[in-house]
């Protein structure tokens, strides 16, 4: 066990600093600073404008775009085989990839959720939204992302087609979304007017252990199909 969390940590620390420089990551840095930046110059409801952008848009965007290829990237890169010839179980080299690829979305959609925050009451709340929906929608692209054969389009169609739309229509059919969980911990009502007076929230303590259940269910039947298929190599 110890030796599965020794490997854990040396392969997120690598795998993070190999993000760390990647262009995608600096591109999604100047767009939050544009909005960012913008909205705060506009100042009238640029709190709640940059709230809801960066958690309910840009959040699963964002891990849309480094989690979906955890794996196939390291076949064309062809790192693969390094990892998966050291004596550690490769499906904690997966989670530790999934933890890499997460962590700069947090680092990103963090900051500019606390300054969106506002008061001091929701700081605790708009973080946690942040960290949980990262940890959420990472798990399951890096899921989708071994499952299908376009997950970007699939994972596009996703969040904006499905999660945003229905998380503010009310009842059982928004719950089925994760963004439902995430507007009720960073208390974001729908955008819709005609929806917001049937629309009521899942309670704070219910949406975030949902999320985290999310989490750790999509991480776990992740790194079991990498513990088990074959991923074929191309010379």
């Amino acid at each position: 066990m110890s030796r599965s969390l020794d490997a854990l940590g040396v392969w997120f620390g690598f795998h993070l600093d190999r993000r760390m420089r990647t262009r995608p990551l600096k591109l999604w840095g100047l767009v939050m600073i544009g909005v960012v930046g913008g909205l705060i110059w506009a100042e009238r409801g640029a709190q709640d404008t940059l709230n809801r952008l960066t958690l309910l848009i840009l959040s699963p965007l964002m891990s849309l775009t480094f989690c979906v290829g955890v794996v196939r990237e390291e076949i064309e890169d062809q790192t693969l085989t390094y990892g998966f010839t050291r004596p550690v179980a490769r499906g904690w080299l997966y989670v530790a990839r999934v933890f890499a690829s997460v962590a700069p979305v947090v680092l990103i959609t963090l900051p500019a959720a606390l300054i969106a925050g506002g008061r001091l009451g929701l700081l605790l709340p708009t973080a946690a939204a942040a960290l949980l929906a990262a940890l959420a929608y990472g798990g399951v692209f890096a899921l989708v992302g071994q499952l299908v054969k376009w997950p970007a389009w699939l994972g596009l169609i996703f969040i904006l087609g499905w999660e945003y739309w229905v998380s503010q229509v009310p009842g059982f059919l928004g719950r089925l979304t994760l963004l439902s969980d995430v507007r009720a911990i960073a208390d974001l009502k729908p955008e819709i007017p005609g929806l917001l007076s049937f629309w009521e929230a899942p309670s704070l303590g219910v949406s975030a252990l949902r999320l985290l259940i999310v989490a750790v269910v999509t991480l776990g039947v992740g790194a079991r199909l990498v513990q088990r298929r074959e991923h074929a190599l191309s010379k």
